[in-house]
């Protein structure tokens, strides 16, 4: 069960998350450059969560438990995100399978690491659509 949760509560199970996986480290932002505003979501053990931020952009989705990402992915979706960006490598194809297509890329500002990729769901695949 995902439940929406406080956006304290989220930060210390990324924090959590973030010492305890170097994976998840690298491919999150730290938990204090997380927006106050936005809504976040915790599984009931809180091994995993999401936030999506004010302009529908998922943010800090994180699993210590695999197996969880496409559950994650599709209840971020919706709450109502539409908008992410990833590392290129698997992140972008992943997430063409739930129907995000690349919108922008850039150089990632670290010379020889991998592109940043910007993603969004076309307007008939969000789930404000209806």
């Amino acid at each position: 069960m995902i439940r929406f949760t406080s956006p304290n509560r989220y930060k210390f199970a990324l924090r959590s998350a973030r010492a305890l996986s170097d994976r998840i480290a690298d491919a999150t932002s730290k938990p204090e450059e997380m927006p106050d505003d936005a809504r976040y979501f915790l599984t009931a053990d809180g091994l995993a969560g999401f936030g999506v931020a004010r302009d529908g952009t998922l943010i800090g989705l994180f699993s210590l438990v695999k197996g969880r990402g496409r559950t994650l992915v599709q209840v971020a979706i919706d709450k109502g995100a539409y908008l992410l960006d990833c590392f290129d490598g698997f992140l972008p194809t992943y997430y063409r399978g739930f129907g995000f297509v690349e919108t922008e890329r850039v150089p990632n500002w670290t010379p020889g690491e991998p592109d940043v990729v910007f993603m969004a769901l076309p307007a008939h695949e969000r789930a404000d659509a209806a």
